[in-house]
């Protein structure tokens, strides 16, 4: 098998056939800027996934460091245990936004080692809101009663009670209008919003 270092095996790479970039990369001595690696595994992800997780597995084991980005982007090109390496060893490390994205596609045992390094807490909700000592009232739905209704008898009195007390207001009235038009008799005016005769 022909050997190339890195240098010759990229800059050669975007000229050849799929089948030859394949072969070759089993000839590689050595790895180049994990950006350059990068590009090459993100053209093999677009053919062949399972030989997209090879190469980076590969390249890992030649000592590259992807970066949190890149490993955002093959989260789901990459299987998930050589993508919970990729994010093990990324350098920079994951800032908050970052850890929140990757969160569900690589390992918990390698997500935990991942915040205990860089001593983030994405479930910690109190680095965004101030904590207060005053405890907040809790609202309670009060249980309705049953409203009761008028029997026969109750509705037949409130009906005489209030025919009654309609003759009182007409006998009372003046006949002038005095602002009251809900009970004024019926004149000239404005009431609920228009006028009327």
């Amino acid at each position: 098998m022909k050997k190339l270092s890195w240098d010759e095996y990229y800059e050669n790479f975007f000229d050849w056939s799929l089948s030859t970039q394949k072969n070759y990369s089993y000839g590689l001595t050595d790895y180049g800027d994990a950006e350059e690696v990068y590009e090459v595994v993100s053209e093999f992800a677009f053919y062949d996934k399972a030989f997209a997780t090879r190469f980076v597995s590969r390249a890992l084991d030649g000592g590259v460091q992807f970066t949190p980005d890149h490993c955002l982007e093959f989260a789901f090109l990459i299987d998930t245990p050589v993508l919970s390496r990729m994010a093990e060893t990324a350098s920079p490390d994951f800032d908050k936004e970052q850890l929140e994205e990757i969160y569900s596609v690589i390992y918990d045992d390698v997500f935990d080692r991942i915040c205990d390094r860089t001593g983030i807490n994405i479930f910690d909700d109190d680095e965004d809101e101030p904590e207060s000592d005053e405890c907040e009232p809790e609202e309670y739905d009060m249980p309705q009663q049953p409203i009761k209704k008028p029997g026969f008898f109750g509705v037949l009195f409130a009906a005489i009670g209030i025919g009654s007390a309609s003759d009182n207001n007409r006998k009372q009235h003046n006949g002038r209008c005095n602002g009251d038009c809900a009970h004024c008799p019926s004149h000239y005016g404005y009431r609920y919003g228009r006028w009327y005769y």
